[in-house]
C-alpha cells in the first residue's frame, strides 16, 4: 500500500514538471502580467479556470501567475489573484461542474464557476469601496470577458502542450492559441531593442514557427489572429 502512495506521488509531481507544460508555465506566466486596466490579470483566471477544465496541474500556473500580477500590478493586484482563485476553487465544491466527454479538451465545463468567482470579488470590492449602477455593469462586463477568453484558451492549450508532436489541430484550436500567445507576448509592448519592438519581433516569430511545424494554412491562420489582436 505504502508502495502504492509512494508511487502516485511521484507521478503527481512527474507530471506537474512534465516537459509538455515548460511553454504553457512560460505563457501563463507572460499573461498574468497583461490585464485590462484592472487591479489583476483577468486573463491569468481564465486560464486558471481553463486549467481545471482541461485537467492541467494548476499549481505552478498559480505561483507563477502570482509573481506575475505582482510584478504587474503590485501585492495588492497578486492578492486579488490569489483571492479570486481562491474563490474559484470554493465554487467548485457549492457548484458541481458538468463532466464533459473525455476526448473533448474542456473536459468539466466550469464557465459559470470563473463567472463566479470573477463577479463576487468585483462585488465585494465594491462593496468596500461604495459603487454605482456603472460599476455593477462593469463588474459584470469583466467577469462575462472572463469566461469568453476562458473558453477561448481551455481550446487552445492543447496546441501549447502537444506542439512538438506531430498532430492535426483543428482551426478553432489553432486560433485560440494564436490569440492565447499573442496576448501573452503584450507582456513585452515596452520593450524594445535597437529600435524593434520586442512584441513585434516574438510575433513573426511565432508565425513563422506554426507554419514550419504545421503547414502553410496554420501559418497564414495563425497570423491572422496575432494581426488582427495586435492592430492598434
Amino acid at each position: 500500500m505504502f508502495q502504492n502512495i509512494s508511487e502516485s506521488r511521484i507521478h503527481m509531481f512527474s507530471n506537474v514538471f512534465a516537459k509538455k507544460h515548460i511553454l504553457l508555465y512560460l505563457v501563463s506566466f507572460l499573461l498574468s502580467m497583461v490585464g485590462l486596466g484592472g487591479e489583476f490579470s483577468i486573463f491569468s483566471i481564465s486560464l486558471l479556470g481553463a486549467c481545471f477544465a482541461s485537467s492541467v496541474p494548476a499549481l505552478v500556473i498559480v505561483f507563477l501567475s502570482f509573481i506575475g500580477n505582482a510584478i504587474c500590478y503590485g501585492i495588492g493586484g497578486a492578492l486579488g489573484y490569489l483571492l479570486t482563485a481562491l474563490v474559484l476553487l470554493i465554487t467548485l465544491f457549492i457548484f458541481k461542474p458538468i463532466y464533459n466527454e473525455q476526448e473533448r479538451n474542456e473536459k468539466i465545463k466550469i464557465g459559470k464557476n470563473v463567472w463566479i468567482s470573477l463577479f463576487i470579488i468585483q462585488i465585494v470590492k465594491l462593496a468596500i469601496s461604495g459603487f454605482t449602477l456603472y460599476d455593477i455593469l462593469s463588474g459584470i462586463t469583466i467577469s462575462i470577458i472572463g469566461v469568453v477568453f476562458y473558453k477561448i484558451f481551455v481550446n487552445s492549450m492543447i496546441v501549447l502542450q502537444d506542439f512538438t508532436t506531430k498532430r492535426a489541430f483543428t482551426i478553432e484550436e489553432i486560433i485560440g492559441a494564436s490569440l492565447l500567445l499573442s496576448i501573452a507576448i503584450g507582456a513585452f509592448s515596452q520593450w524594445n531593442i535597437l529600435g524593434f519592438n520586442v512584441k513585434n519581433i516574438l510575433s513573426i516569430l511565432i508565425v513563422m514557427v506554426l507554419g514550419w511545424k504545421n503547414g502553410i494554412l496554420v501559418g497564414t491562420t495563425a497570423g491572422v489572429t496575432i494581426r488582427s489582436n495586435s492592430s492598434e
